[in-house]
């Protein structure tokens, strides 16, 4: 049998170039030093183009120190930043033509109108001045600000602030938007508006890194998470990958009909595969650690014994349960 043929150098070339495409941003062993706090500590990370990444952490875990590091405002002690296989140190104008950058605290000029404010900044980026108008209406389009074309930035509510903050980030029609904290001190119909216009954003072909410490705001919105705690990275990848990888044993819920926790006790506490079982009063949380046909197994001896079963159902882990779960095991 013939062996696999050597890829020549031009190949090899090749397929880096592609995965350079495929790959918005990688971080490479990034590590920053504040003279006796280490802030970030040899961090890997990359995104593929049209994720949605959740950077996850406490105040003070390096998120922030992070995302400046990426989008070139920070130099890291060691390590690399790259966009789009752009070097954001070596070439720092090249790379932030790719990405869009909002901060958790970020400037407004009160006395510009909302367009005036896009158009500044369109010419900051020195696109093409015949694109620009049309370019600042889009913009204004895309984050649903329209019926404030015309308004005084000081006028604006917070939520609306944001997402002029996001517009600004995008005129430009960067690849990559680097968002920290972008729901800070918004109430819960802004924040509900700002993961509709972020998911919007996506189906547009941005690719997007948000931090947040709020975890049920990245809750059924990212693609993929990454946990951070003291400047390390201790978890990252998909959402479900993440979380089947640390929740090995199942999170079961039962409820049941009439009184029949005492069969029911006898025959969850005497499974092997059962542990860290609460009951209460007609219902009852348990972990389960064996497969699918030894679940149902269970279940049908529960009903043998004559357990009246009203619900039996696997409960999803959630992101915050996976934080607290890693926080517990001081993982982190």
């Amino acid at each position: 049998m013939r062996g696999r043929r050597a890829l020549g150098p031009s190949r090899r070339l090749l397929q880096r170039r592609q995965r350079i495409l495929y790959l918005l941003i990688e971080l490479i062993h990034l590590r920053k030093e504040y003279d006796d706090l280490v802030a970030v500590q040899d961090l890997n990370l990359s995104i593929p183009q049209g994720e949605i990444f959740g950077l996850i952490g406490p105040n003070g875990a390096g998120k922030t120190t992070t995302i400046r590091m990426a989008c070139g405002l920070l130099a890291p002690t060691t390590g690399r930043a790259l966009v789009n296989g752009i070097d954001v140190s070596e070439e720092p104008e090249r790379a932030q033509q790719l990405l869009g950058y909002l901060s958790d605290f970020f400037a407004l000029y009160d006395d510009l109108k909302v367009w005036e404010y896009l158009d500044y900044f369109a010419h900051a980026y020195k696109m093409n001045e015949s694109e620009i108008p049309a370019r600042v209406s889009e913009a204004i389009a895309q984050v649903s600000l329209e019926v404030k074309r015309d308004a005084m930035i000081r006028g604006l509510s917070r939520g609306m602030k944001q997402r002029l903050g996001i517009a600004r980030s995008i005129i430009h029609r960067p690849k990559l938007l680097l968002l920290d904290e972008p729901a800070s001190g918004l109430d819960p119909k802004a924040r509900l508006e700002l993961r509709n216009l972020l998911r919007s954003l996506r189906d547009q072909g941005s690719t997007i890194l948000i931090s947040s410490h709020i975890l049920t705001e990245l809750e059924g919105f990212c693609t993929s998470i990454g946990i951070m705690e003291k400047g390390r990275m201790v978890r990252s990848g998909r959402i479900e990958e993440v979380t089947a990888a640390e929740n090995l044993a199942r999170d079961m819920r039962i409820s049941w009909l009439g009184d029949a926790s005492g069969a029911l006790e006898e025959k969850l506490r005497g499974h092997a595969d059962v542990s860290n079982l609460q009951l209460s009063t007609g219902d009852a949380t348990f972990q389960f650690a064996g497969s699918d046909e030894e679940m149902a197994a269970l279940l049908a001896s529960l009903v043998s014994a004559g357990v009246r079963v009203k619900t039996f159902a696997e409960v999803k882990q959630t992101v915050e349960d996976l934080y607290m779960r890693l926080s517990r095991h001081e993982v982190m």
